[in-house]
């Protein structure tokens, strides 16, 4: 079944979800295009896009969901080109180039993210990531950079020697939650409102 006869509805939403949740448990393995087709379905329904999730009522509208599917039907961008490799093989192919960088987060004696990473989104071994290999090659690398980072111990020290930026915004999702858990408790937030904890790390 091609995307543009999926109907952007429950039913179909639920059908989805769990056609990709059996492909990343390895219970059944997708053919590529259908997996694509999947990802982009619940991406684009799911409210803060995860296939543990829930869908978003904006996109039941159909003739709202066929607008989006329109825009890649005429998307063109002949210079574009996507390439897939590991962060090392792509520093040390382009030296000079300017990048922007947004790893997994450092997760190690973290309790910011517990419930949510890796199971939220698809799942992506975080626990896994070579931050240090990442910030070693980083600090030999010629051309500028632009690197988002959750704000920790290891992640300020490791890039200390360059400019590091703390921009404020709100979380808006769950924002109707007004429960508070220990952890927020602890360290002192006087409302249920959840500031951001990341930080900007740039070479220029």
């Amino acid at each position: 079944m091609i995307i543009c006869s999926l109907e952007p509805n429950q039913e179909t939403y639920s059908i989805i979800k769990q056609e990709l949740k059996a492909h990343y448990k390895k219970e059944c393995v997708l053919d590529p295009l259908i997996l694509a087709r999947d990802y982009y379905f619940n991406f684009n329904l799911s409210y803060g896009p995860g296939f543990l999730g829930w869908m978003s009522k904006i996109y039941t509208d159909k003739q709202r969901y066929l607008n989006a599917l329109l825009k890649i039907k005429d998307f063109n961008a002949p210079s574009l080109k996507v390439e897939c490799s590991s962060f090392e093989e792509v520093l040390l192919a382009y030296p000079n180039d300017f990048f922007y960088l947004d790893p997994p987060y450092v997760l190690e004696n973290s309790k910011m993210f517990k419930g949510i990473y890796p199971m939220r989104n698809f799942p992506i071994h975080h626990n896994g990531f070579k931050h240090e290999v990442l910030a070693h090659m980083l600090k030999r690398h010629k051309g500028p950079f632009i690197l988002s980072y959750n704000d920790c111990e290891l992640v300020r020290n490791a890039y200390k020697d360059f400019k590091i930026l703390e921009p404020s915004w709100q979380y808006t999702m769950g924002q109707g939650e007004t429960r508070m858990g220990k952890n927020r408790l602890e360290r002192g937030d006087n409302n249920h409102v959840k500031q951001s904890h990341e930080l900007l790390i740039i070479k220029e």
